[in-house]
């Protein structure tokens, strides 16, 4: 029985409420909410009300009291209707068994048996950076991290459908996350089309790994294929659709976001560019980066985990409280949309040290153990491709300072964080890029794959308020 108070509510603006402080650095936003209110509080962003549960106690709490307390439904319900993506909506037993399943399928092992194909992909795609002007390096890396991802997850890029996934996902999120547009959006003519195609490209890359094998490597598509629950009963066929999706969109964002932070990291801070590319230098003497070298880079794996700390891809976990419980004193209701901003803990100095300064150096260890260190949630919904986003993310920046020199389209510009449709760069934020030479051993140039057109749809490439990415 709950007998505490509401939270308190962070002050806002008519009918606004706090929608304008949410669109744009929502980490820190929530983080000065925090140092202002406590652990617990209400934000409003137009039709949508959120309580905000965050700092170490909100992400023990998760840990602990998450299965019991909370469900995706509401959140990620759309997911599951749409796209039969299960895994997000599922609790208990039937949650844990699905995660397991697609844990298999989702993991590093598949990037290592497939390590010569996405290292090709990753040069030929940055290459092709080389000789664009003005690189948008949000949709840029977008672009990137689908081929990858859908390379190492089913042997086969998703290039040629990256527009259409991405636009009819991201409009799914907008109406049933974010509350951007009415639940009449996704009876539109345009999306309508666009699912209709996805859910045909999911159900042929399903009968045709049926019929053959690509190149012998059980992967996502040939899990999906025998899936079965918790009970050993086959799941119908939109599940295993659904799961063959997770191969060729899931952690898109995730890892796309990670790679644009880390290039404006590298771009602002010249001692830490200088420290990575003399360690990519050296290690590249040897030739072309194998798999297993990948591990013996300490400086690029420091870059990643400390820009996931100051820029993690999510500010929290999105869910809905599924009974009343009472929370550092304050009464959470039944239905309440609930948003445990678990990346909070990344900026304060009790668990790091001076967390305006970026550090390479930064010891991880104590903050991962007490469940402060973040940057992929904590609990049972945590991300599933959190192993491969960090090791891919290493390959990738090392590829890149191997093979190009990047400027800034507008030196000094001030980092400008957009919360659409996660924490990003924003679309203003463009590059030049040029071969390295020699020393990158770039390639030459390439003619860039072309792209679908995009759909109508509202939002467009960015239309998306997805606070969290749960598995």
């Amino acid at each position: 029985m709950t007998v505490g108070q509401p939270p308190p509510i962070v002050p806002g603006i008519p009918l606004l409420g706090n929608a304008l402080q949410m669109m744009g650095d929502v980490q820190q936003f929530l983080v000065d909410s925090y140092l202002d209110l406590g652990p617990v509080f209400r934000v409003r962003a137009l039709n949508q009300a959120f309580v905000i549960m965050a700092g170490a106690a909100a992400n023990r709490f998760l840990v602990e009291h998450g299965e019991q307390v909370f469900t995706s439904e509401e959140s990620f319900g759309g997911l599951d209707r749409e796209f039969g993506m299960r895994v997000h909506v599922l609790r208990g037993r039937p949650h844990r068994h699905l995660r397991r399943l697609l844990a298999t399928g989702l993991s590093r092992d598949l990037l290592a048996a497939r390590w010569e194909q996405v290292a090709d992909e990753t040069e030929r795609i940055l290459d092709d950076w080389a000789n664009r002007p003005a690189l948008p390096v949000v949709d840029a890396c977008q672009r990137l991290a689908a081929a990858q991802l859908s390379i190492a997850y089913t042997g086969a890029s998703s290039a040629a459908r990256f527009q259409t996934l991405r636009s009819a996902f991201e409009l799914v999120l907008d109406v049933t996350i974010a509350g951007k547009w009415p639940t009449a959006a996704l009876r539109w003519p345009a999306y309508r089309r666009a699912r209709a195609e996805i859910h045909r490209f999911a159900r042929a890359a399903l009968a045709e790994r049926a019929a053959g094998p690509s190149d012998g490597v059980p992967d996502l598509l040939d899990l999906a294929l025998d899936a079965a629950d918790e009970h050993g009963v086959p799941y119908p066929l939109d599940v295993r659709a659904g799961m063959a999706l997770q191969g060729y969109f899931a952690g898109v964002n995730t890892v796309a976001y990670l790679y644009s932070f880390m290039i404006d990291v590298l771009l602002r801070n010249p001692g830490v560019l200088a420290r990575v590319t003399d360690e990519v230098d050296a290690a590249g003497r040897a030739g072309r980066l194998s798999f297993d070298r990948l591990r013996d880079l300490p400086v690029l794996h420091g870059l990643v985990l400390e820009t996931l700390r100051v820029h993690p891809p999510a500010p929290g976990s999105a869910r809905t409280a599924a009974q009343a419980f009472d929370f550092a004193g304050f009464r959470v209701d039944r239905g309440q949309r609930v948003l445990v901003a678990t990346c909070v803990t990344h900026q304060l100095p009790e668990h790091f040290p001076d967390p305006q300064r970026f550090d390479l150096d930064r010891d991880f260890a104590a903050a991962r153990n007490s469940a402060v260190y973040a940057p992929f949630s904590v609990g049972g919904h945590t991300c599933l491709g959190a192993g491969m986003t960090q090791v891919l993310s290493v390959a990738t920046i090392a590829m890149l300072v191997q093979r190009l020199r990047l400027s800034p389209t507008r030196p000094g510009r001030p980092l400008r964080i957009t919360a659409t449709p996660g924490p990003n760069p924003g679309r203003r934020f463009r590059i030049h890029a040029s071969p390295r030479g020699a020393t990158g051993g770039a390639r030459g140039t390439r003619s860039p794959v072309a792209a679908p057109r995009n759909l109508p749809l509202p939002g467009g490439a960015e239309g998306d308020d997805r606070v969290a990415h749960p598995a």
